[in-house]
Parts: structure tokens; sequence; C-alpha cells
């Protein structure tokens, strides 16, 4: 009696079935490592109308604010914007090695840098035409920050190949143009409405391809 087993054959390896395991895993990795781009653009969205929306309010007087109340209640919102967006770039960043760690960290000192200039152009330009309107000083000031913005965008999609990133750098330079044009009454409604417009549509255009991409690894 011959109790040998035959030998089992082993499975033929699937070269697609392969492939869409491993592009799945990558996926999942990205997705556990990389911040929401999406909440970071909904958070933005949030921080610039009602930042801008208080001002608004001030100034054409549909709010029971003072300028400078709306202005400072305006920085804690712009602050809680940037440190919820530190916070989430920092996570990301400590999870990753290599030249991405740098590029990363570069870029957000980039940031900190543009921002320390336009903090130290308001103080100026406050002094320098402390007998304008608050609207025309307000208005210099947002154009040389909306300036920043719309350069780093730029900047970023290059350093890291976000093509709806520079659409998005791109569209806040056409907004900050809009908004010089426009003058100095017309600005903060520009902004106001503008921004969170643009950072709404970035943040969905985000959720839809991050479902194509997710999709795409499943297939």
């Amino acid at each position: 009696m011959n109790t040998n087993q035959p030998p089992t054959e082993e499975p033929a390896l699937d070269p697609r079935a392969a492939l869409a395991s491993l592009n799945q895993t990558a996926a999942a990795t990205r997705a556990s490592i990389e911040p929401n781009t999406a909440v970071i653009y909904f958070v933005w969205a949030a921080a610039y109308l009602l930042g801008y929306g208080l001002l608004h309010g001030a100034i054409f007087g549909w709010l029971p604010l003072a300028y400078g109340t709306a202005l400072l209640i305006g920085a804690v919102i712009l602050l809680a914007a940037i440190t919820y967006t530190a916070v989430a770039g920092i996570r990301s960043s400590s999870q990753i090695r290599g030249d991405s760690t740098f590029a990363g960290m570069a870029y957000g000192m980039s940031w900190m840098g543009g921002f320390l200039i336009v903090a130290l152009f308001s103080i100026v330009i406050s002094r320098l035409l402390a007998d304008e309107h608050l609207l025309v000083t307000g208005w210099l000031i947002n154009s040389v920050a909306i300036l920043v913005v719309g350069i780093m965008y730029m900047a970023g999609a290059a350093i890291f190949g976000d093509r709806p990133m520079f659409l998005l750098g791109v569209c806040f330079t056409v907004l900050n143009a809009a908004g010089l044009i426009a003058g100095a009454s017309a600005f903060i409604s520009i902004f106001a409405l503008g921004g969170p417009i643009l950072f709404v549509a970035a943040g969905i255009a985000m959720l839809v391809l991050r479902r194509r991409e997710s999709a795409g690894t499943v297939q």
C-alpha cells in the first residue's frame, strides 16, 4: 500500500493580482502617512471665510465689531489654521526619511519665512500709512500676503509634482490681481468669497483624486 501523498501543485502566480496587491498596499501606506490634504484645504476655507468675513463686517458695519477686534479674532483664527496644518505636516514627515523629509521641512520653513516678512511688512506699512483709511493699508498688506500664498503653492507644486496645488497657486494669483485692480473698497469682498471657494474646490478635487486612486488600486 502506497502511503505517499501525491505532491500538491502550488497555485500559479498571477502577476496582475500581485501588482494590484502591491499598489493597494502602497496606497494604504500613503494614506496613513500623508496628511489629508482635503481636510487641510477645508480648514483654510473656513479660516478665510471667518477671518475675512469678520473684517468685512467690521468695516462695512453689518457686525457690531471694531476693526481692531475683528483683526485680533482673525489673527487667532489664522494661527489656529497654521497650527493645524503644521501639526499635520509634522506627524506626516516624522514617518518619512530621506529627500522627502528635507523637501517637506524646507517647504514648511519657506512658508514661515515668507509670512515673517509679511508680518514685518504689515508693521512698517501701518506706520507709514497711519493717516490712511484702514481699507487702504489692509488692501496692500493682504495683497502681499496673497502674493506669498500664490507663489508658495506654485513652488510646492514644482517640488512635490502636485498639479492641483499648482492650479490653486495660479488661481490665488489671479484672485490677487483681481483684488488689486478692483481697489481697496472691494478687495475684502473678493478675498472673503474667492478664497473659501478656491479652497473648497481644491478640497473636493483632492477627495475625488484620492477616491480614484483607491479605486484604481483595488481593480
